[in-house]
């Protein structure tokens, strides 16, 4: 399965920023639904969530558009917007070089990005990264 492939190399990637490895993040997350304690941040959370294909009967392959969200959650004395755009900005390095190593599929489209805070007893900082994944299976696969 190729989604599974590009969601595993995407993952394998951002665990660059993993603070045993010298980065900022904890925790890295596929698809987590309880929320997290405050201990955990800062975190990452990857979900892909929609596959628009196109089957092209000529050739009998199909044209995938995945849409990823990638949400990271902080929550420290860093939790300033700027701390977030300098973090969303470091992701978005990761995800260029590994679209530059034909890991993400064929191609990778920058959508959008968006900060937001929230308080209940600690302040969350909440930035998020989606992006689009094109890539090509035979007529039936994913």
């Amino acid at each position: 399965m190729r989604r599974q492939q590009i969601i595993d190399n995407l993952k394998n990637g951002l665990k660059t920023l993993d603070v045993a490895n010298g980065g900022f993040v904890k925790n890295f997350y596929e698809w987590v639904i309880n929320p997290h304690e405050v201990e955990s941040y800062p975190l990452i959370v990857i979900r892909d969530t929609e596959d628009n294909v196109e089957s092209e009967e000529v050739s009998g392959s199909s044209k995938h558009s995945l849409k990823v969200d990638i949400d990271l959650l902080v929550s420290d004395a860093n939790t300033t917007p700027a701390y977030l755009r300098e973090k969303l900005q470091e992701i978005l390095s990761v995800i260029k070089n590994l679209e530059e190593q034909m890991l993400l599929g064929d191609y990778t489209s920058f959508k959008s990005n968006e900060i937001e805070f929230s308080y209940d007893k600690h302040l969350v900082g909440l930035g998020k990264i989606e992006i689009e994944i094109t890539y090509y299976t035979e007529k039936w696969g994913i």
